[in-house]
């Protein structure tokens, strides 16, 4: 009997601790199943809290300054919220968030219900105060992304010359595209821990360090940017023309202190940001220069000894054939020496003196004056012209060529050429970065016949010329007027122009080269004398005043008043 017992205690326990296992197996495997099947969300939470993670560190983008340090592009912290859906789980979150970044809670939470993006941004450009409010809220699957906005303190003063960059502060256009790189720098990376509700808990450890933008000092000065974005928006507007250029150079240096485009657009404001208001003319734009080639035409057959300034040109009757077509002047000016030809701007005067020479000599030397490739700027869809070729040349086209039709250029390519007027017969390449390095100097000309031409380019401005309205009260000037007609769809537009002036000041040792050309003027006066020489007058006797230029032009009631 005792025997039996103890057999009975004995499987007794062993189907207690059988039990005991079984049930420890089945506990385990409930809880498996729990977890992996009905909490996949609860796992999800914990392996965010002990995940750690990397979070970016935007670099800061270069600010672009004028060659006085005047900001011209600066940028500001700001932040962008985001959200990722699947993680939301505050049934009240959009309201929480609506009122913080503006907007409607049923906008915020239909944005998102109807969105299959697993990230999601709601806010940009939220200030960074607005974004530690948010942070505070602890919304799970709310993020704020710490970013910066790019600003133009001047707005469209430097549109065109600044450009602007995109909503991931890419560079799109001027000189925020062109020196991206530069600007950009590079974004850094750090280890981060984050809870539940994404947001970080603490700082792990450094990753990759952030590399700042670099700052990018130019040549503009913002004064007489200001100034000569005025003048120019002034002449387009009373003109009711569709557009306009300017250009001003220091031509000792190379350096563009002004460059402006009409209509321009405000890089601040992205709905004025149209393909028409964007487009930078000064250097994308091509046109036919006619007259300010004149002086280049003279220029070359002084330099070859062919003329001399006296040396008379016969015009009568005012019109030449060439072939089966008539080149003409607006009158008869008889005969009149070479300086007069300038001054008057007579085709048939130009057109003999080019027929004097090899009918190449006139191309190269405008090929040398840079017409025909691009200056250089390395701004966007700069365009590099049109300078033809002479395998096949006609009388024709070298009659052409002599006042300015049957080549393209830019209004900064006229504004380089011109410099070989203030520089002795040197030609300065352009640059717009602040003593920034340009390709050597090259002579185009010979030094005694630049001295030739001045007095030409100056009898422009003078009583008889057409650019009267260039003149200063207090320093001379010289240049050249010109207007063309449109080339447009296959044929020469009979009320189409393109009205230009391109001047040195001042004319006794010119430092400063302006070129202005104003497309398609509306208005009963449509002559560049009329329109764009008023534009330099404008500018260039500020510009006179802001760098101290000793007057050279005092009359003699001038003296009387300064006496009294």
């Amino acid at each position: 009997m005792s025997g039996l017992k103890r057999q009975a205690s004995s499987r007794w326990r062993l189907w207690l601790v059988g039990s005991i296992l079984g049930l420890l197996v089945l506990t385990v495997c409930v809880r498996l199943v729990w977890l992996h099947v009905l909490e996949t969300q609860y796992l999800r939470d914990i392996s965010d809290e002990i995940t750690i993670r990397y979070q970016k560190i935007p670099a800061y983008r270069g600010i672009i300054t004028d060659r006085f340090a005047q900001p011209l592009a600066v940028s500001t912290p700001v932040a962008a919220i985001a959200v990722r859906p699947e993680r939301l789980s505050d049934s009240s979150w959009h309201e929480k968030l609506a009122s913080l970044i503006n907007s409607d809670a049923e906008v915020l939470r239909n944005r998102v219900a109807q969105s299959s993006s697993p990230f999601l941004y709601l806010s940009r450009y939220v200030t960074p105060e607005r974004a530690t409010q948010i942070e505070t809220l602890g919304l799970r699957g709310v993020e704020v992304v710490r970013q910066f906005r790019r600003f133009y303190p001047a707005g469209e003063v430097t549109a065109h010359l600044v450009g602007f960059t995109n909503i991931e502060d890419k560079g799109q256009e001027g000189l925020e595209l062109s020196y991206h790189k530069w600007l950009s720098g590079q974004d850094g990376l750090r280890h981060v821990l984050k809870n539940r509700r994404a947001n970080v808990v603490r700082y792990v450890s450094a990753g990759q360090e952030v590399q700042q933008g670099k700052d990018l000092r130019i040549s503009i000065d913002l004064r007489l940017q200001y100034l000569t974005y005025r003048a120019l928006k002034e002449s387009v507007a009373r003109a009711r023309a569709a557009g306009g250029s300017a250009v001003l150079i220091d031509a000792w240096t190379g350096e563009v202190l002004a460059l402006a485009a009409q209509p321009t657009f405000n890089p601040n404001d992205m709905a004025t940001r149209t393909p028409e208001r964007v487009r930078n003319r000064p250097v994308t734009d091509l046109i036919e220069p006619g007259s300010p080639i004149k002086p280049f035409t003279v220029a070359t057959a002084l330099d070859l000894g062919l003329v001399e300034p006296d040396t008379l040109i016969e015009t009568s009757p005012g019109r030449m054939r060439i072939q089966r077509h008539v080149v003409s002047d607006i009158r008869n000016y008889g005969e009149i020496d070479v300086s007069t030809v300038i001054a008057k701007s007579s085709n048939v005067g130009v057109t003999k003196i080019e027929m004097m020479m090899e009918p190449s000599a006139l191309r190269d030397r405008l090929a040398l004056l840079g017409l025909g490739r691009p200056v250089g700027t390395g701004f966007p869809g700069e365009e590099e012209g049109f300078l033809p070729s002479y395998a096949t040349w006609p009388d024709l086209d070298r009659a052409a060529l002599s006042y300015g039709y049957g080549l393209n250029v830019t209004t900064i390519q006229l504004a380089q050429a011109y410099s070989v007027f203030a520089n002795r017969g040197i030609l300065q390449p352009l640059t717009l970065l602040a003593e920034g390095v340009t390709p050597e100097a090259v002579r185009i000309f010979k030094e005694d016949t630049v001295q030739k031409v001045l007095p030409m380019l100056q009898a422009v401005t003078e009583e008889g010329g057409t650019a009267r309205r260039a003149q200063l009260p207090m320093h001379h000037v010289g240049g050249k007027t010109g207007t063309t007609m449109k080339y447009t769809d296959g044929s020469y537009a009979s009320r189409q122009y393109v009205s230009s002036f391109v001047g040195l000041a001042p004319i006794a040792n010119p430092r400063f080269v302006m070129a202005i050309s104003v497309d398609d003027p509306k208005s009963q006066d449509y002559y560049g004398g009329q329109i764009a020489a008023p534009v330099f007058a404008d500018v260039m006797d500020d510009v006179m005043r802001i760098y101290n230029i000793p007057p050279d032009k005092i009359d003699s009631a001038m003296l009387a008043e300064r006496a009294r």
